[in-house]
């Protein structure tokens, strides 16, 4: 006999007795994971401010702040500002203020022509995006390991800005003076093309020692 029985007046398929009660779980789980989330919740507020708490609205809130961290768990945040531009012109600047009367302090209002300042500029706005998302200490953690750094920097009368003094120069910092390195100090390690032989691997990602010096090759004075 196959994989159906005789039921009513006919033959139908083996029903599971499960069947349908999907929603049901559902159901029951959420209001399970609800009356937890706002039990606990309850109980820790009541202990901060006893008596003083509309524990109806708590509850409320609780089961809120659930789903939005559930919901960022399964699609976690993208950036809040979509580009460079549009964060230091919408946060930094109206946030982070400083005087740049007297030579203290320096800066160009056309910061974007400023290879460093933009690099900097970039680090702090990407950082933020990442530290935003920890309510508690990432705003903290972002000021005393990222802007106050980095903004200092920026703001130096020696720094990257220097000349500038309220408008931009056509005279820019000059590069550090430099040198080429000896031939063969740095190479990329990457997987040889099998197609051709003795060639590198176009477009291969290069090994994590990768730009590597080779010190071997070049003497250590202490």
């Amino acid at each position: 006999m196959d994989d159906t029985s005789l039921t009513g007046n006919g033959l139908v398929p083996d029903s599971d007795p499960l069947a349908g009660a999907g929603p049901l779980v559902e159901q029951t789980v959420r209001s399970v994971l609800e009356q937890h989330i706002a039990s606990v919740t309850r109980k820790a507020l009541d202990r901060r401010a006893p008596g003083l708490l509309d524990s109806e609205r708590i509850e409320q809130l609780a089961v809120q702040a659930a789903e939005r961290q559930l919901a960022e768990l399964a699609d976690p945040p993208g950036l809040y500002y979509l580009t460079l531009e549009e964060w230091v012109h919408e946060w930094l600047f109206p946030v982070y203020r400083r005087s740049i009367l007297g030579h203290d302090r320096v800066w160009c209002p056309q910061w974007w022509r400023h290879a460093e300042a933009v690099a900097r500029l970039e680090s702090l706005w990407r950082a933020w995006e990442h530290l935003r998302q920890d309510a508690a200490t990432g705003l903290s953690v972002w000021f005393r390991d990222h802007a106050d750094h980095h903004m200092t920097v920026l703001l130096d009368s020696d720094g990257p800005f220097k000349g500038c003094d309220g408008r931009h120069s056509d005279r820019p910092v000059e590069e550090l003076p430099h040198d080429p390195p000896p031939e063969g100090m740095f190479e990329l390690d990457e997987l040889p093309d099998a197609s051709v032989p003795g060639a590198r691997a176009s477009g291969a990602a290069p090994a994590r020692n990768a730009g590597r010096p080779r010190e071997q090759t070049i003497g250590h004075s202490r």
